[in-house]
């Protein structure tokens, strides 16, 4: 390792012990998976954490490999495969901003459809757009959206480069008449999710990514057909459209009760070590 390579993992390490710090973790996570055979490893216990965060631990771990911070440069093959995804994503985009198959069609102010890149190695799919959601046609915006944001940071990776997605695409309202009425948010109903899936169903088939992760109880329940609660399935790899899927809580849960945020941690941990095993 040279010393600019030295320098610039120095760096990325430093952000994720930063976005660590966010979370109101003190002490760093290495999965074996990343570290070099070189490295020492040191026991894991079971409510802490075993490498702590401090820059004298890391100049100890130069050989720390950060795959899910790198993203590959694409090949030729990769590189038409991405225009031509990004045009089918844009087709999907303008037949759901048209639809009206359900009611939620009729009163939404915006179809959000879903951003990121179109061959994420990872898609994060939550419930349905909220009150800015609706508004700004964006998904996960607002204070949960911001915690979002920094648990894919935490993970080595840029918002824009996974995908975010719904169940449903337009905004399931107590009150459908009034969208611009504030607390008027509810879980999608299981016709309405089943409506708008095979929208969801193609937007998995066409970015194809390593993993899925369900966000909260509705997304989760829906794509793996079961009435679970989601603290029973949450942390455990299922499978959806031949794809490994990590059901886990959502966001919003996450800002009414903190303590969840290690479970989230955790089920994070897990996708990181099976997007690298996947290479």
């Amino acid at each position: 390792m040279n010393q600019s390579e030295y320098i610039k993992l120095l760096k990325l390490v430093r952000t994720s012990i930063e976005e660590y710090k966010n979370w109101g973790e003190d002490e760093l996570v290495l999965d074996n998976s990343m570290l070099s055979k070189k490295a020492k490893q040191e026991p894991i216990k079971e409510e802490k954490i075993a490498v702590k965060a401090t820059e004298s631990k890391i100049t100890k771990q130069e050989n720390i490999q950060m795959k899910t911070t790198e993203k590959k440069e694409p090949t030729v093959k990769q590189t038409k495969q991405t225009k031509n995804a990004e045009q089918k994503l844009e087709d999907l985009k303008k037949q759901i901003a048209e639809c009206k198959k359900c009611n939620l069609g009729k009163y939404r102010l915006n179809a959000v459809c879903g951003s990121g890149d179109p061959y994420a190695n990872i898609m994060f799919v939550g419930e349905g757009p909220g009150f800015q959601e609706d508004h700004e046609g964006k998904p996960f915006i607002g204070r949960a959206g911001d915690l979002l944001t920094k648990i894919i940071e935490a993970m080595g990776y840029k918002r824009e480069t996974v995908y975010i997605a719904n169940i449903v695409k337009c905004h399931p309202m107590k009150n459908p008449e009034n969208p611009e009425l504030k607390g008027n948010d509810r879980p999608p109903t299981p016709e309405e999710m089943q409506t708008c899936q095979p929208y969801l169903d193609e937007q998995i088939k066409i970015i194809s990514p390593k993993v899925i992760i369900t966000l909260g109880a509705s997304s989760t329940r829906a794509l793996l057909k079961t009435d679970d609660v989601i603290s029973n399935l949450r942390g455990k790899f299922s499978q959806y459209m031949g794809i490994p899927l990590m059901p886990t809580y959502h966001p919003a849960a996450l800002l009414r009760n903190p303590k969840l945020k290690r479970d989230v941690w955790h089920d994070m941990q897990k996708v990181m070590v099976l997007v690298n095993k996947k290479g």
